[in-house]
């Protein structure tokens, strides 16, 4: 299942590649990339559909990951022949490019070919089992006897046949298609508890009502939507009222020809040999023509998403003579379909749940209570539910999620991080041209929360996630199918980079050749390679993970992430940089992600640039003094982080690559150029004095979602407001004002009303005034103010923010002596932080006033006389946290405090 998971996605992620990449402008090359790109999706709609390819799965994972690499490598050259040749290229390697394109087709196509004859003997093999299943459907019980013999001569017949139709083993397929049969219907009569009443009405409403033709079924999982509708599927009634019935399950990785293929199986036009089975038009005439004259009932089983019914329902027209259309989901459709009868299916009742069980449980009923322990603890429970968990997901989702196990194990994982790179490593499935992939991965990663497979371990101060882990036992459930992947290989201790050769190859990557080397240790087709300085858990031990030791040929590798975040000298740097060094001189470099967080120092080959495949370079925290020139020549990069580094300056040529989407710096000077396409959603740690362009520069960055500067600017600070005042969709926005030694500046504010979507704010500089209430956006959540020197009490404005739920007034950020929180005000203020508020001596709280409030943190703040009583009583406060306070206040505080709120007293921090 993992493995078919894979597969899909890299097949969907090579097709969007090819798709938006300018390869050629030579028409023969483009029909060649055209039909790549169709072979492409049959192969990846093969795979999807057929059931039984799990016994030859790997041997397919490897030949799709050989197509990856061939499609890489041409897409990679003709990026660097571009850069050399210019408009040239096209004439000096037409014959290359045409060779290379056609060496890819042909691969294609040989697989193709097989699981087309994987995919004939499945269809084979459905059809005579759907043949028993409708015999058996229609025969009574006094036939029992006459439908067996039937079955055996069936069986017998097909049997003849297995050497012609390379069918083996097709009478023991059928034995045990009696059993699962006879099991099912068991299984059907048992589940019935509590579901009478549901059927009783939707048969009354199938059968009598003709005004709504689509009946939708919704439930959560496994609350019984699928036996619910295979009992009235079977329903005499239902029988006897329609024409035709149909049933197709397991959409959930829904492809519409499937579905086609499937229903028409059931009407028995599949004999049609005429029929081209690829032609998606055909296929929807066909059925179309059949149903059009029918009273018909199709139910779809397991709908995962709502744009099956946008995709089919020109089939399915809405001719008023009782058809119907019966879909079950575990979501609600959102459809603009007004003849849509919604049944919502409840949990069983107490009483129905217990005669349920009562019903089911006599295979445990002689036994003792150690023997009932050790089913409800036992680890195979577990694994089960965690095994239909992940069968659930969707197949992007299920790769993100063993993606995520590249991490050590109770790791916690920075969630911007996590979503970069799932974006950088083209697993998310983006198909709006008005959003960014980005936002994808939001709902991948929410969904995936939602669903218990992350655990949100640390949270920001507006209550979004910060970091995240798997749980150790997902991580445990997850690590084998990741590693039977391939998908990456994990090395605890320390890599001799040096000892790490790339064989050259002059026909390509797909040949593959083994040499043992000492210390070498790697499977030749892990795509991600992971390494720690220290021992780990068990589960990563490369002796119990790999019994074979195979030399680690780099140039498949997709992408590299360190954990060794020791300071040993430059040894692991010089070894980055060997390892680094042998990629890109292989002449290959399929290197899509490169991920240094926290190591110390790694040193950067000069020819980095080379590496033109990489989207994803992470420096954060490696206090690297300089950056290759050449990663301006990075033209697929998307994320560039170097926070918390040392460099100073940045390349002039970042400003053309046009796929940057996040560029995190480190107080560094970005000049844009008068015609960069450069459209960023994340800029921070950017540094801004007056040689700095902002008209006809910085003001082409229109798509910022997070915006942070440190600014000397004298005459150009309303430039840079207008500037930012354009953004529409800012969410969070950090302005820090500095005079030429350093120190806090002037920072002059205008409105920010038109930023609708800002929800983060922190500002560091003296403010002459505060901006009044009409001047903040209304979506303002968190608002932090440092060294501002604010001689009115800013609480008045400040309380009337609507959505205002963090407050750090922090550094001198008021100067005044009192403070007063008025009633009504600070409605859902949640934490409220006063640092180091020198001259602050009363602080007054009225009835009425934060209201929501839960944690107060007061620190250095040494004339300040006490804190409201009205605050201390609230039931609602759940801390208090008093940090380089006198004796006195604490006292005091201690004597005054509710019991329901928890205290916290440090001396100094």
């Amino acid at each position: 299942m993992a493995i078919e998971a894979v597969a899909s996605v890299v097949l969907q992620k090579l097709t969007d590649m090819l798709e938006e990449q300018l390869l050629t402008q030579n028409k023969v090359i483009v029909y060649e990339v055209q039909e790549i790109i169709k072979s492409l999706n049959s192969m990846r709609d093969l795979m999807i559909s057929i059931k039984e390819i799990k016994q030859q799965a790997e041997e397919y994972l490897d030949s799709v990951y050989m197509v990856e690499d061939g499609i890489e490598k041409f897409t990679l050259n003709a990026v660097r022949r571009r850069k050399v040749f210019g408009l040239l290229t096209n004439h000096i390697f037409f014959f290359n490019n045409l060779n290379s394109c056609r060496h890819i087709h042909q691969n294609i196509q040989k697989i193709i070919t097989q699981l087309m004859k994987l995919r004939d003997h499945e269809y084979l093999i459905i059809e005579v089992q759907n043949k028993h299943k409708n015999e058996e459907e229609n025969l009574d019980e006094n036939h029992n006897t006459q439908s067996t013999n039937h079955l055996e001569e069936l069986s017998f017949c097909y049997s003849c046949n297995e050497d012609t139709m390379q069918i083996v083993g097709i009478k023991e397929c059928f034995q045990q298609t009696k059993q699962m049969s006879r099991f099912s219907y068991k299984e059907e009569e048992l589940g019935i508890f509590g579901l009478k009443e549901d059927v009783n009405t939707l048969v009354n409403h199938l059968v009598t009502d003709n005004s709504q033709h689509v009946v939708s079924i919704v439930g959560l999982g496994d609350i019984g939507k699928t036996t619910l509708a295979r009992t009235i599927y079977k329903s005499r009634d239902i029988k006897r009222h329609f024409q035709f019935r149909a049933w197709v399950s397991k959409l959930d990785d829904y492809f519409t020809k499937d579905v086609l293929l499937n229903l028409l199986k059931a009407t028995g036009s599949m004999t049609d040999k005429s029929m081209n089975m690829d032609d998606e038009k055909a296929l929807k005439f066909k059925l179309s023509t059949f149903l059009k004259n029918k009273r018909y009932l199709v139910i779809l089983d397991g709908v995962s998403t709502c744009n099956i019914w946008e995709d089919l329902k020109d089939i399915f027209p809405d001719v008023k003579n009782g058809s119907k259309l019966v879909l079950t989901s575990s979501q609600t459709m959102e459809t603009t379909e007004v003849s849509l009868f919604l049944h919502r299916m409840m949990p069983l009742s107490e009483d129905d749940s217990w005669e349920m069980f009562k019903k089911n449980v006599g295979l445990l009923k002689t036994k003792d209570p150690s023997s009932w322990s050790q089913v409800f603890y036992s680890e195979e429970n577990c694994l089960n539910v965690l095994s239909l968990c992940f069968r659930d997901l969707s197949d992007h989702l299920k790769v993100c999620l063993l993606y995520s196990v590249l991490f050590p194990k109770h790791f916690d994982i920075p969630v911007r991080r996590l979503l970069c790179l799932w974006v950088a490593e083209g697993f998310v499935k983006h198909t709006s041209t008005k959003s960014f992939p980005d936002d994808t991965a939001e709902t991948y990663f929410e969904e995936l929360v939602n669903r218990n497979m992350f655990q949100i371990s640390k949270l920001r101060s507006d209550n979004s996630p910060r970091r995240c882990r798997v749980l150790g036992v997902v991580h445990d459930f997850l690590l084998p199918k990741a590693k039977k992947t391939n998908l990456f290989y994990t090395y605890c201790k320390f890599i001799n980079f040096e000892e790490v050769e790339c064989p050259k190859n002059e026909q390509g990557i797909d040949k593959r050749e083994v040499t043992k080397k000492e210390n070498a240790a790697y499977p030749p087709l892990s795509r991600y390679l992971t390494s720690f300085e220290i021992e780990t858990p068990n589960s990563f031990s490369p002796k119990k993970s790999q019994p074979k030791s195979y030399p680690f040929n780099p140039v498949h590798l997709g992408s590299y992430m360190s954990f060794n975040h020791k300071k040993t000298g430059y040894r692991q740097a010089n070894q980055i940089g060997s390892f680094l060094g042998n990629i890109i001189n292989s002449g290959i470099g399929l290197l899509r992600v490169l991920d240094l967080e926290g190591v110390y120092k790694p040193i950067l080959p000069e020819n980095l640039g080379n590496l033109c495949n990489l989207r994803y370079l992470g420096l954060r925290s490696t206090y690297l003094d300089s950056l290759p020139p050449s990663v301006g020549e990075l033209t697929h990069l998307e994320t560039l982080d170097m926070k918390h580094t040392c460099i100073d300056e940045l390349p002039g040529s970042i400003c053309r690559l046009k796929k940057l989407r996040h560029l995190n710096l480190n107080e560094m000077i970005l000049k844009m150029e008068p015609h960069s396409s450069l459209r960023l959603l994340t800029l921070s740690g950017l540094f801004l004095n007056e040689k700095v362009p902002i008209k006809d520069g910085l003001d082409k960055l229109h798509d910022l979602r997070e915006l942070g500067i440190t600014f000397h600017l004298r005459s150009n600070q309303k430039d840079m407001m207008d500037w930012i005042a354009n953004f529409n969709d800012l969410r969070s926005l950090r302005l820090r004002s500095k005079d030429e030694l350093g120190r806090p500046s002037k920072l002059t504010l205008r409105s920010m009303l038109k930023l609708m979507q800002l929800s983060h704010l922190n500002l560091l500089g003296h403010l002459e005034k505060l901006p009044s209430q009409n001047d903040f956006p209304p979506t303002l959540k968190v608002l932090t103010l440092s060294i501002s020197l604010l001689k009115q009490d800013p609480m008045e404005t400040l309380g009337q923010l609507p959505c205002l739920t963090v407050l750090r007034l922090l550094g001198d950020s008021y100067i005044g002596k009192e403070m007063v929180c008025r009633k009504g005000g600070f409605s859902k203020l949640r934490e409220l932080k006063l640092w180091m508020l020198k001259e602050l001596e009363s602080w007054y709280v009225e009835e009425g006033s934060m209201v929501s409030l839960k944690h107060v943190e007061i620190r250095c703040c040494e004339k300040l006389h006490n804190i409201p009583t009205t605050l201390l009583q609230k039931k609602q406060l759940e801390n208090l946290v008093v940090t380089g306070m006198p004796r006195v206040f604490t006292t005091e505080i201690e004597c005054l405090i509710s019991d329901h709120t928890s205290m916290t007293i440090n001396q100094w921090i």
